[in-house]
């Protein structure tokens, strides 16, 4: 018997407050090529791990990089908030085809000096 939830309701809208930083990394990066996030804080959301967000940063490890392919890269350093960050999950079924989880955000704008002190 699987226990593993068929369905698992990452629709609750979560903002991220990220750093974006220069990088001068030898490796290319298609889209942002020059800049990365640094650091990446969830703000806007619920206590606990109720959406997309807090649930990457919780179990997937690699919220600045799934961010880094839903919003546009700013070309410049500073402190940005991605609005409304969602996804949807797809179970797989464990043998063709993988879980899979499509991230989207309503987009990204900079942060205010109240979000800013959030970090």
């Amino acid at each position: 018997m699987n226990d593993e939830p068929e369905r698992i309701d990452l629709s609750s809208p979560e903002d991220v407050l990220i750093e974006v930083i220069a990088d001068e990394s030898p490796y290319e990066r298609r889209d942002w090529k020059g800049f990365k996030i640094d650091t990446c804080t969830v703000i806007g959301g619920k206590d606990g791990v109720t959406g997309a967000a807090s649930y990457e940063q919780s179990y997937g490890g690699f919220l600045d990089y799934v961010l880094e392919d839903i919003v546009d890269c700013p070309k410049q350093e500073g402190w940005f908030v991605v609005e409304g960050v969602t996804a949807e999950f797809y179970k797989g079924d464990g043998w063709a085809t993988d879980d899979n989880i499509d991230f989207e955000c309503v987009g990204i704008r900079p942060a205010t000096d109240e979000e800013r002190a959030m970090a």
